[in-house]
């Protein structure tokens, strides 16, 4: 293994988000539920099935360092502190959460306090006065989730009565909305204010309708991804894309990088298969994925995971073979998984991989500040429409700074959080308007042309 990759091994073995590498002190009963908060443990075997959001997005805490994972997803820090002093702390045990973090974290960001100061009190607290609903930014996305869930029943019964490539297709872009729509925003707990409804939404959104296991992704996508986003060596995103593709320019080069440009967007259509495989082997198996352990990993969460594969097959593959014959469904379906694994990445990529966005870029200050990390390795891109039709995921600025809160806040968001980013002098990489997918997407494959030919360099 060359030395550059043998010590990105070796940092992700040695994370603090894992306690992958450090044996549990005596005072850690293994029956039980611990994690590590500002350097305190805590015992939440009890709370986690009252947490307000969900014992599924607790169960990601548990047996890690949370303290990004924990400042990110709350709006109001004195929440957490409430709760937290209701906790039972385990003296002497934060050894066996290995080093300290030392990645920035959340709350000790003046412009990251500042922007959430601001969200509370002109976007979400107006919004109680005038509705009634509770000011901590999750729920008030009926609408939104009722049109997705319609448009996919409405696809998939056009798919079961005349299963061919198009009404695959259709399907698949049904699919696509859901997974962005509805378990996007689910799964992060904004979706809904129970944590049971974010739960079902999430499954069913991801698991039943595009075939992606929740609690793999959670781990995947909130775990790693939302903490460290672009860090070559932490963001899960970025490091196991190799070596097929390389993102970042302290990663090895290949000589067959230099045509990934052209050969990236051919192996979108094969997300679908790859999320068949990758949980699997994640979730029965190795009860990880590479560099996060999935510690917190409950019965309930395997059980939902192999009900979801049963749906999503039974629904998407053996109705219309009832009724139609396997021969016939055959195509529709593997237009499904193309069209929509395709559309989906294509709207996942483009919002990280810019030249601008590279850590490597980024100055000093910002290094050390994990709200303007965010902001200056994230791009967002359209308007209100296009973020009606993407779950938010256009406004990924937005998204990365409030990952926690309703997909329908942060149009709201975008005119505070420029301003805040001006005052700091901080670079907001915006494309606006309704066609601001396609000079992002041109930018997106310009940076994998340079990242094909540019020789690595250290960080």
């Amino acid at each position: 293994m060359p030395s550059a990759a043998r010590s990105r091994a070796s940092k992700r073995a040695n994370a603090t988000t894992d306690v992958a590498t450090t044996a549990p002190e005596a005072t850690l009963d293994p029956t039980r539920a611990y994690t590590r908060y500002r350097g305190v443990v805590y015992d939440v075997t009890e709370f986690q099935h009252r947490h307000p959001g969900g014992a599924q997005l607790l169960s990601l805490c548990v047996g890690r360092d949370a303290t990004i994972l924990i400042e990110s997803h709350h709006l109001r820090p004195e929440v957490v502190r409430k709760y937290m002093k209701t906790l039972p702390v385990v003296e002497g045990a934060a050894g066996a959460f290995g080093k300290e973090e030392t990645f920035p974290k959340p709350l000790d960001s003046a412009v990251y306090r500042a922007i959430q100061r601001r969200v509370r009190d002109e976007v979400v607290e107006p919004m109680k006065a005038k509705s009634g609903r509770e000011a901590h930014g999750r729920g008030g996305c009926v609408v939104d989730a009722g049109v997705v869930v319609l448009t996919f029943v409405a696809a998939m019964v056009a798919y079961w009565r005349a299963p061919s490539a198009l009404t695959g297709c259709a399907l698949g872009l049904a699919g696509y909305w859901s997974g962005t729509g509805l378990q996007h925003t689910a799964n992060h707990g904004g979706l809904a204010k129970s944590g049971f409804w974010n739960q079902f939404w999430g499954w069913l959104g991801n698991d039943v309708a595009i075939g992606k296991s929740s609690v793999e992704w959670r781990y995947h996508h909130m775990v790693s991804h939302h903490s460290y986003c672009n860090d070559a060596d932490l963001d899960q995103d970025v490091y196991t894309a190799l070596p097929l593709l390389r993102l970042d320019p302290s990663q090895e080069l290949k000589w067959f990088h230099r045509y990934q440009a052209f050969y990236a967007p051919l192996m979108w259509p094969f997300l679908w298969l790859a999320a068949q495989v990758g949980d699997a082997q994640n979730i029965l198996i190795d009860r990880a994925s590479p560099g996060v352990e999935y510690k917190g990993l409950m019965k309930n969460e395997i059980a939902l995971y192999l009900l979801g594969k049963v749906l999503h097959f039974g629904l998407l593959l053996g109705v219309p073979a009832y009724i139609h014959g396997l021969s016939n469904v055959i195509v529709p379906f593997l237009a499904y998984g193309a069209f929509g694994s395709f559309v989906l990445c294509w709207f996942f990529i483009v919002s990280h991989n810019l030249e601008a966005l590279t850590p490597m870029n980024l100055s000093k200050s910002t290094k050390n500040d994990w709200g303007a990390w965010q902001i200056e390795t994230s791009a967002s891109w359209g308007n209100s429409f296009w973020s009606f039709f993407s779950g938010g995921l256009n406004l990924q600025i937005e998204h990365h700074l409030f990952p926690g809160c309703a997909h329908n806040l942060y149009p709201k968001m975008v005119p505070i959080i420029k301003d805040e980013c001006k005052k700091a002098g901080l670079a907001y990489t915006g494309y606006g308007g309704y066609f601001g997918l396609l000079p992002i997407t041109r930018d997106m494959f310009s940076y994998l042309h340079k990242m094909g030919h540019q020789r690595p360099k250290a960080m």
